[in-house]
C-alpha cells in the first residue's frame, strides 16, 4: 500500500468517526435540554449523586374535616406506637316525619346507628370496642378544622359496642324493618331508646328544619373506649347505610323508622345535593424509638419515620444546586427504601410525596407538579428479600431551582397534600398529575434509611444528570 492510499484511508476513517462522534452528541429530548443553545450540541452530560439530610419531625398540619371517608379503630405497633382514629358527625334532621310520631302513643323499639365501611388497614382478628356520645357544640360548616381539635367533648354516653370484629365481606347486618338479606360491611351500635324519645319528643317544627335541627342535636361522637386494636377501618359518611335509625311504633301499632343520615342534604343552585359535616381526629402514643429520634437534636437520622394520619413526616434538606453553575437537567431522581419491614397486616404505603412549605406557609405539592414516589418491590437484597424503594422524579422542580425561579428551601416526606384554609372545602382528596392523593390520608406508615445510614446502598440520595451550558 502507498504512502498516499494509506493516507486517504486514515482520512477516511477519520471523517468517518467524526461524523459517528456528532450525530451521537445530538441534542437530548429529555426535560431541561430544551434550554440548550444549539451551538452547544458537544456538550457531555454529567451525573453526580447528591447527599440528601433528613429530619424525623411530628407531623401538625393534617385537616381532616368534611371528608366522606373517616377512619375509626385502634392500631398497636411495636415500631410506631398506638394510634387512635375517632369521628365527630353531625346528622341531617330526620326523613320521614309522620304526624302521628308527634302523638305521645308512639313506642320506641330500638334506636341503631348504623356505619357503613369497606377497606381496613390492619389486622382484623383482634376485637375492638365503641361508644357514642352526643356532642354539645355544632359543627361549623364554613369552618375548617384539624385532627387534633378539642372543640367537641362528649356530653354523654348514648351506646356502646364490646368485643367487636371489623369483617366487610362475611358478616351481614339487617338495616331496615323490611330487609330480610342484610347488608355486609356495617357497625352497628345499639343506641339507648331515650335517644330516640328526646328526637322525636322535639316536635314537628324542629324535625323538619334543617337549622333547628342542628341546634337541638348538634352531633355525635364515635370513638374507641380503650386502647386495645390492631386496624382501622374507613368509614363511609356518603353512605345511605350510614344513618341512625329510630325503629318504633306508632299509635296503632304500625312498625315504622326515622332515619337521621351522616350525609347532610344540601340545595345548590336549586339542585338537591349531599355533603359531609364530620371531623376525623387522631391521636398518637408514638414509640420511644420514634420519639427519641424527634428529639434526639441530630442534623440528619440514619433511620426516618413516616405515619400518617399525624403522626411523623421526614424534613429533607436539598443540597445547593447553584454550585454546577448554568446547566440544563437532564433527570434528577430522589431514591430512598424501606429498612425494617412493616409489622404483619401493615402494608408499605404504595404512594409517598415530597412537600414544600407554599407562600402561605402550609406543607403542600411542589409547585412545579412532580415529587410523587410509587412504591416498588422489585429488587431484593442479598438475601433474596424484597426491598421496597421509592424514587421521586423531581426534574421539573430542581431545574427551577437551578434557574433561580424557586428557592432551594427545604422538603418534607409525606402521605397527604395541604388541605387548605377555606373552610368551604377540603382538598385533601384532590388530584396531582392524575395521581390521587387521598390514599395518602390512611394510617400509612414506612421507616427509610437516612443520608447517613451505614449501609450505602440503602441511603437516602438525590441521583442528578445534567449538561452543562457554556
Amino acid at each position: 500500500m502507498t504512502l498516499f492510499s494509506y493516507m486517504k484511508k486514515c482520512s477516511f476513517l477519520t471523517i468517518i468517526t467524526l461524523l459517528v462522534f456528532i450525530s451521537s452528541c445530538k441534542k437530548d429530548t429529555n426535560i431541561g435540554a430544551d434550554i440548550l443553545p444549539p451551538d452547544d450540541l458537544l456538550n457531555v452530560k454529567f451525573t453526580d449523586t447528591l447527599t440528601l439530610y433528613s429530619k424525623t419531625l411530628a407531623d401538625t398540619f393534617l385537616r381532616t374535616d368534611k371528608l366522606a371517608k373517616n377512619y375509626l379503630g385502634v392500631i398497636n405497633d411495636i415500631k410506631f406506637g398506638t394510634q387512635k382514629a375517632s369521628i365527630i358527625m353531625e346528622l341531617d334532621k330526620p326523613t320521614s316525619v309522620y304526624d302521628d310520631t308527634l302523638n305521645t302513643s308512639y313506642t320506641i323499639d330500638s334506636v341503631v346507628l348504623f356505619l357503613k365501611y369497606s377497606s381496613i388497614y390492619g389486622d382484623t382478628t383482634e376485637p375492638q370496642s365503641f361508644e357514642v356520645s352526643t356532642i354539645g357544640n355544632k359543627i361549623n360548616e364554613n369552618s375548617a378544622y384539624y385532627y387534633n381539635t378539642t372543640q367537641f367533648p362528649s356530653t354523654g354516653l348514648i351506646g356502646s359496642v364490646s368485643n367487636y370484629l371489623f369483617t366487610p365481606t362475611t358478616n351481614k347486618v339487617h338495616t331496615t324493618i323490611s330487609d330480610t338479606v342484610g347488608v355486609a360491611g356495617i357497625l352497628r351500635i345499639k343506641l339507648d331508646n331515650s335517644v330516640g324519645n328526646t328526637i322525636i319528643n322535639l316536635g314537628q317544627s324542629v324535625l323538619r328544619d334543617s337549622a333547628a335541627f342542628k341546634n337541638a342535636f348538634p352531633g355525635i361522637r364515635v370513638e374507641n373506649s380503650n386502647n386495645l386494636g390492631r386496624a382501622m377501618a374507613e368509614i363511609d359518611l356518603n353512605s345511605l347505610y350510614s344513618s341512625i335509625a329510630i325503629f318504633y311504633k306508632d299509635k296503632y301499632g304500625t312498625k315504622k323508622d326515622m332515619r337521621l343520615f351522616t350525609s347532610i342534604v344540601k340545595y345548590t343552585n336549586g339542585v338537591a345535593g349531599t355533603r359531609v359535616n364530620g371531623i376525623n381526629l387522631f391521636s398518637n402514643t408514638l414509640s420511644s424509638a420514634l420519639q427519641n429520634t424527634i428529639a434526639s437534636g441530630e442534623l440528619s437520622d440514619s433511620i426516618s419515620y413516616v405515619l400518617g394520619q399525624g403522626g411523623a413526616t421526614i424534613k429533607i434538606s436539598m443540597p445547593t444546586i447553584s454550585n454546577l453553575g448554568n446547566i440544563a437537567v437532564n433527570k434528577a431522581v430522589v431514591a430512598m427504601a424501606q429498612i425494617i419491614p412493616n409489622a404483619s397486616n401493615l402494608n408499605t404505603p404504595y404512594y409517598l410525596v415530597l412537600l414544600k412549605h407554599n407562600n402561605d406557609g402550609h406543607l403542600d405539592v411542589l409547585p412545579t407538579g412532580d415529587g410523587v414516589g410509587i412504591l416498588d418491590t422489585t429488587t431484593t437484597d442479598g438475601f433474596g428479600n424484597k426491598i421496597a424503594r421509592y424514587n421521586f422524579n423531581i426534574t421539573k422542580y430542581v431545574q427551577a431551582v437551578a434557574n433561580g425561579t424557586i428557592s432551594n428551601t427545604d422538603l418534607y416526606l409525606g402521605t397527604y397534600r395541604f388541605a387548605g384554609t377555606d373552610g368551604t372545602v377540603n382538598v385533601l382528596n384532590s388530584i396531582v398529575n392524575g395521581t390521587v392523593l387521598s390514599i395518602g390520608y390512611s394510617p400509612a406508615r414506612v421507616i427509610v434509611a437516612g443520608a447517613n445510614h451505614s449501609d450505602a446502598r440503602y441511603k437516602m440520595k438525590i441521583n442528578l444528570t445534567y449538561t452543562k451550558i457554556n
